[in-house]
């Protein structure tokens, strides 16, 4: 165990009263201890009682730093000069008494270059224990030329209850404030990823996606966009894993596609320069899954490509439905991989990409959803407009008994909008 070396810790005016005041003073620290807000100040106040209780002329806070190793000042009140200067050698009895709990108490000879210095400083250390809990020590002095007495030690331990709680709930305060900040970290990469997802077109549009994480922040997503000549380039993908690392590789394949995507027309050829990026800067171990593809509203053909995705689903208006297997392994694992580009005809039908969150989706202990329950839920909702559809889909899947195991995202493509359009 350690001491960091901190700045002077600053002195407070000792209180006019005798023990009486002091003691109902400190009374009052367990009462103020569980206002977070007023805690520095308190512990200040509270070293000054103490010090006023046992006629002591200084008095200092420790407490454990993150480590649980390493003693930081808290507070300190009384003789301005800095506790190793003041102490002297007491430190490492301040170390043992913390991790013996047991209260020491000691002398240590004057020194004619201290300017208070008119005897011997006697000088005592009690740990600061909650429960089974070590959280810091006390420790006082005062120039008295005699221990601290029995009496003294009694009044000082029956304070410490109050200013342990006081010092543990600083450390919950710190903690729950660290937890806040993580959570406004993840707010603002969930609304930064929000902002990378395409938003509603005015006046509809052939393309609709919807995504939704199982937390704050995805590994899934999608996008599409048009251009001219009525092209509309479109994605779907899936991060491995979960969390920070996989939303941020979701981030920079999404933005990698966006902008690749508005001068390569060839989906394979967009795919091998989104692996090798990704093969490049990747954190090992981490993969991506992705469909990206071309549909041209003209024509009503899709060209698309499948790096280890969720095969995509046509449904022609015959209420058939055909699937497309990927025919290479994910993105990120091999930097030189090659990938197929695959044309169809929508004939007026719908194209369907989804994650396996969507799929896997459980109800209860029963069987996942599956391909063929998910092709159930687009028959019963067919006669919906496209974004209805989607949004009516994932609603189906928030009756009670249904368990979500992985971020949900849906993408389609509707050919028979186009045509009632044209």
């Amino acid at each position: 165990m350690t001491v960091l070396s901190e700045p002077k810790p600053v002195a407070v005016p000792r209180p006019p009263g005798g023990n009486e005041e002091a003691s109902c003073r400190l009374a009052d620290l367990s009462r103020a201890s569980w206002a977070l807000e007023t805690l520095e100040s308190v512990f200040l106040g509270a070293l000054s009682d103490l010090a006023q209780a046992v006629d002591a002329s200084a008095a200092w806070l420790f407490g454990l730093a993150d480590d649980g190793e390493t003693l930081v000042r808290r507070a300190g009140f009384g003789e301005t000069m800095e506790f190793d200067t003041l102490a002297g050698p007491s430190l490492p009895k301040v170390q043992r008494c913390l991790t013996e709990l047991r209260t020491k108490t000691w002398l240590r000879a004057g020194s004619g270059q201290e300017p208070e210095a008119a005897g011997p400083l006697s000088l005592v250390c009690l740990p600061l224990v909650l429960g089974n809990c070590r959280l810091g020590a006390v420790v006082l002095a005062d120039r008295r030329g005699a221990l601290f007495s029995a009496a003294d030690l009694h009044v000082l331990k029956a304070a410490l209850t109050p200013l342990a709680l006081g010092l543990s709930n600083l450390d919950l305060g710190t903690a729950v404030a660290a937890q806040a900040g993580v959570r406004r970290e993840l707010d603002l990469a969930a609304e930064i990823q929000c902002n990378l997802l395409p938003g509603s077109t005015p006046g509809g549009f052939p393309v609709h996606g919807l995504n939704r994480p199982i937390r704050k922040v995805s590994g899934d997503f999608f996008d599409y966009f048009p251009l001219d000549q009525g092209r509309i380039p479109f994605a779907l993908g899936d991060v491995s894993g979960k969390g920070i690392n996989a939303a941020l590789l979701m981030a920079k394949v999404a933005s990698l596609f966006r902008c690749l995507a508005k001068r390569i027309d060839d989906p394979a050829g967009l795919l091998e320069l989104i692996n090798r990026e990704i093969c490049e800067t990747a954190s090992h171990g981490m993969f991506v899954t992705m469909v990206a593809g071309l549909y041209d509203t003209s024509t009503g053909r899709v060209r698309f490509a499948n790096a280890g995705h969720e095969p995509p689903l046509l449904r022609l208006p015959d209420r058939s439905y055909k699937s497309f297997p990927a025919e290479a392994p994910p993105l990120g694992i091999l930097p030189d991989l090659g990938f197929e580009t695959r044309e169809i005809d929508l004939e007026g039908g719908e194209f369907y990409l989804f994650s396996d969150g969507l799929t896997e989706y459980r109800y209860g202990t029963r069987e996942a959803l599956g391909v063929d329950g998910l092709v159930q839920l687009i028959e019963i909702l067919a006669e919906m407009p496209l974004a209805e559809r989607l949004g009516a889909l994932l609603a189906e899947l928030d009756d009670e008994g249904w368990e979500v195991r992985d971020d949900l995202t849906v993408l389609a493509i509707d050919d028979a909008w186009v045509r009632r359009h044209d």
